[in-house]
């Protein structure tokens, strides 16, 4: 009989192989992105860059986790193991580690990467990484310590036992957003983890120009400490948090009591523009993706970050790296499609061939292609850096995108099933 520790593992830590490709691309993007942004920078602009990449990080770290860490997929696997509190919390760090890499690894070569002088300065670079790591790491971890204790204080929100003054906004005053009010405190823990974030990088900028090193290092530390601090008292009663924000999150996902049903869906008809063969499976795919992803709120977001580059004359290669990334997030979003709760392998290939799923999710991944496209004119109309051949060249980039991750989760999905029957 195999020793307990040469069986195979029952916890499936990452994703499938589309997700994984998925990721693996959008690393390269950034990674060669902060390469050619950091070539023959000096250590100042360096540190500048790195603050402003964490200004992203608090924004990914904002809206991030919740979607990264839940519903867990193994949770009923985990159940059975009943894993003690500190091995549960190490098991859920290591499912938000690709995420904290995917941020990490362009920050480090924003700081070193120099092929014109790779060891000069190197003490400043060090340091500037140090402040941007702080940064990174705090908004991390002070995000994944709010929302993985979520459960408890969403539930209460759910059964009427906290927030009463905000149902007396909706209900009475209309204010406030039409969620179901479980909902509610995740929306604001977005907002605030942001805030916070923010609040850090915005004081360690201060910092370095009043020209004290501490006041640099603070904010960094202070939000690192403050976050590692809460999760510590937290650690032995791990396994609570853990299963109570886990099942809230898998009955508001899962189409349980509290599932988001006082949201209008999207009308079958408002898909006018998607081949009638694909029609149904692009609507019901719609469905789902609305679902898990507020993917409309981040496409607005992130245009308006491009607007406001654009005003301030950020350099093309900025732009550039910008957009790979709204545009590779957004199809990257798909994978979520591919998941076995979204996409019953079985009754998927029933339905359809696998081309035809895959020109399906290409229409899904093309349902922002006109928002990308008329903001990307609003920049050439009241801009005069960049022509009409820049938009149609990035609306060709959007498509190539959204056909290849079309394909990628159509074949690790649909694909893999129809090959092993």
């Amino acid at each position: 009989m195999p020793r307990p520790s040469s069986l195979p593992s029952p916890i499936r830590y990452g994703a499938g192989w589309a997700s994984r490709l998925a990721y693996a691309l959008l690393l390269g993007v950034l990674s060669a992105a902060a390469v050619l942004l950091a070539a023959g920078a000096d250590p100042a602009t360096r540190a500048d860059g790195l603050r402003l990449w964490a200004f992203v990080a608090a924004g990914v770290f904002a809206v991030a986790p919740p979607n990264v860490l839940f519903p867990d997929p193994n949770v009923a696997t985990l159940q059975r193991l009943n894993w003690a509190p500190r091995r549960l919390l190490r098991y859920h760090g290591r499912r938000l580690a690709p995420l904290v890499l995917l941020v990490a690894v362009p920050a480090v070569l924003l700081a070193y990467a120099d092929p014109g002088g790779p060891l000069r300065r190197l003490g400043l670079k060090t340091a500037a990484l140090g402040q941007g790591l702080l940064l990174i790491l705090g908004a991390a971890l002070d995000s994944f310590v709010h929302f993985a204790t979520l459960g408890a204080r969403s539930q209460a929100w759910q059964e009427g036992q906290a927030g009463q003054w905000y149902a007396q906004a909706v209900e009475e005053q209309g204010q406030g957003v039409d969620l179901p009010r479980g909902l509610v405190p995740a929306l604001f823990a977005t907002t605030r983890c942001f805030v916070v974030a923010v609040a850090a990088v915005v004081a360690t900028a201060a910092g370095a120009q009043v020209g004290t090193g501490l006041l640099a290092w603070g904010p960094g530390l202070l939000l690192l400490g403050w976050a590692g601090a809460r999760l510590g008292r937290r650690r032995t009663a791990y396994d609570r948090h853990f299963y109570h924000t886990t099942a809230f999150y898998a009955e508001v996902l899962g189409g349980g009591t509290v599932a988001a049903t006082d949201r209008e869906p999207v009308p079958y008809d408002a898909l006018y523009w998607v081949p009638r063969r694909w029609r149904p499976a692009a609507w019901a795919s719609v469905r789902q993706l609305d679902r898990r992803l507020p993917l409309g709120r981040l496409v607005a977001v992130a245009h308006l970050g491009l607007w406001l580059f654009c005003i301030r004359g950020v350099a093309p290669a900025v732009i550039t790296t910008y957009l790979l990334v709204i545009f590779a997030g957004q199809v990257a979003a798909g994978a979520v499609l591919g998941t076995p709760s979204a996409a019953p392998r079985a009754f998927q290939v029933s339905m359809q061939s696998v081309a035809d799923w895959i020109g399906a999710r290409t229409f899904v991944n093309l349902r922002w292609f006109g928002p990308h496209v008329g903001s990307l004119a609003l920049v050439v109309l009241f801009g005069d850096t960049y022509g009409w051949g820049w938009v149609g060249t990035w609306a060709a980039v959007h498509l190539a995108l959204s056909i290849v991750a079309a394909a990628a989760v159509t074949l690790a999905a649909e694909g893999r099933t129809r090959a092993t029957a």
